[in-house]
């Protein structure tokens, strides 16, 4: 179930220009994936929740979310997050839901540019603008790569799908 949800205005810019990514995180998402992908030199810059800047709880109202979670994820360049599902780990276990019961927002924080790469089976998504939106559950394998010269940055907010 992967979706275009939309567009956001940028009211984020002014605070990611000096953010420091507080969290080293591996790509490796699965046991058994070759070991270069659990290494240090593969892991992503991220934070999470209170660790981000105030205007987290923008993301929630512009997407008119009450509960959830939220992250920002910095590929920087040369690496790769290997094809996976998310299974909402944070969310699922605050909240003690099912992951059949879990979304994710996936915002773009910057415009695309040529090297930075986000695929779910059969739908590759490129010339994104800062502020689009799309929408996946657990089903929806992705993957995503930074074979630029600079940050790849996106927001994440985890919820729960609509009943």
């Amino acid at each position: 179930m992967l979706k275009y949800h939309g567009h956001l205005y940028d009211f984020w810019s002014n605070e990611l220009l000096d953010y420091k990514f507080p969290e080293s995180v591996s790509t490796g998402q699965r046991e058994g994936l070759h070991e270069y992908y659990h290494s240090e030199s593969n892991n992503l810059a991220q934070g999470f929740g209170d660790q981000l800047p105030a205007c987290r709880e923008k993301f929630f109202q512009e997407l008119n979310i009450h509960v959830g979670t939220i992250s920002w994820t910095c590929i920087l360049p040369g690496r790769v997050i290997p094809t996976h599902n998310d299974l909402f780990y944070k969310l699922r276990k605050k909240h003690s839901v099912e992951v059949d019961d879990c979304i994710r927002y996936l915002v773009f924080l910057q415009d695309w540019e040529l090297g930075h790469m986000v695929e779910f089976e059969e739908r590759p998504i490129t010339k994104w603008k800062k502020g689009d939106v799309w929408m996946f559950d657990h089903l929806s394998y992705h993957c995503a790569a930074n074979t630029s010269n600079n940050n790849f940055i996106t927001c994440q907010v985890n919820t729960f799908a609509e009943q």
